[in-house]
């Protein structure tokens, strides 16, 4: 279980969190890498802990690696690990591990957790190197002081989340003994055998309909690359993202 909150880093704090997503990613495909092409059958065993080893070896190396947070690395060594074992365990359910794209696989774990109240409407999270960053509070205070660590991700409008991660609670259910039926339809969202027909709210206004449906247009006769076409690459994934909200509420 997760607890989403807006994050609101300041310029300065921004520059941390987008080296700690840089060299998350980094390390987490260098991992894959180094997994995918060791021979089946080769003796050496490629584990957390020997590639952990290893990071520390390339810590002492490279002083552009070192300069990153170690904890941020190591979790991405951790989130690695996680994924090859739930695909050797349950291959059906899960895929094997993909590379991480940039501008797509945008974020990180942050490990022992620190968080402190402001007041009702914000709180802060500790950040490795980046120091304390502040979060809009929309859930109560105890939910979020009883999470035991956090992801901090940026999506494709260039907005920050962090997600505070708690186990999950149980659920007291009583049994009705009845069955409803749903359909997932076109002329209504979902109509469920009873007859009750849902409908989705609008999740665009007719203005912002026309606006989005305007910078399409402009983007299709814009050239690939152009600092223009990302300007407007940007307003389209704001406006998608202001869609995709409204669909998850």
């Amino acid at each position: 279980m997760s607890i989403g909150q807006r994050l609101y880093p300041n310029r300065e704090n921004e520059v941390v969190l987008v080296r700690h997503c840089s060299d998350s990613r980094f390390v987490y495909n260098l991992g894959l890498e180094q997994r995918n092409f060791l021979p089946k059958q080769s003796t050496q065993k490629i584990t957390y802990i020997t590639q952990m080893r290893e990071l520390a070896q390339a810590r002492k190396s490279f002083s552009w690696l070192a300069e990153g947070s170690s904890v941020v690395q190591q979790a991405a060594l951790r989130d690695l690990d996680i994924a090859f074992r739930n695909w050797w365990k349950n291959p059906r359910h899960f895929s094997h591990p993909t590379w991480r794209k940039s501008g797509i696989n945008e974020g990180f774990y942050v490990r022992d957790l620190s968080v402190r109240k402001l007041n009702r409407k914000w709180g802060e999270v500790l950040v490795p190197k980046a120091g304390w960053v502040r979060f809009r509070l929309t859930r109560t205070w105890s939910e979020i002081q009883a999470s035991s660590s956090a992801r901090i991700t940026l999506d494709s409008s260039f907005r920050w989340h962090v997600s505070f991660t708690q186990s999950q609670p149980e659920l007291q259910r009583e049994l009705t003994g009845t069955l409803v039926g749903l359909d997932m339809g076109i002329a209504s969202s979902v109509t469920t055998s009873d007859g009750t027909h849902l409908n989705m709210p609008k999740l665009l206004s007719s203005g912002e309909k026309q606006r989005k449906r305007r910078l399409q247009r402009k983007l299709s006769r814009q050239k690939k690359g152009s600092k223009p076409r990302t300007r407007t690459n940007l307003q389209i994934a704001k406006l998608i993202a202001r869609e995709s909200g409204r669909r998850k509420d």
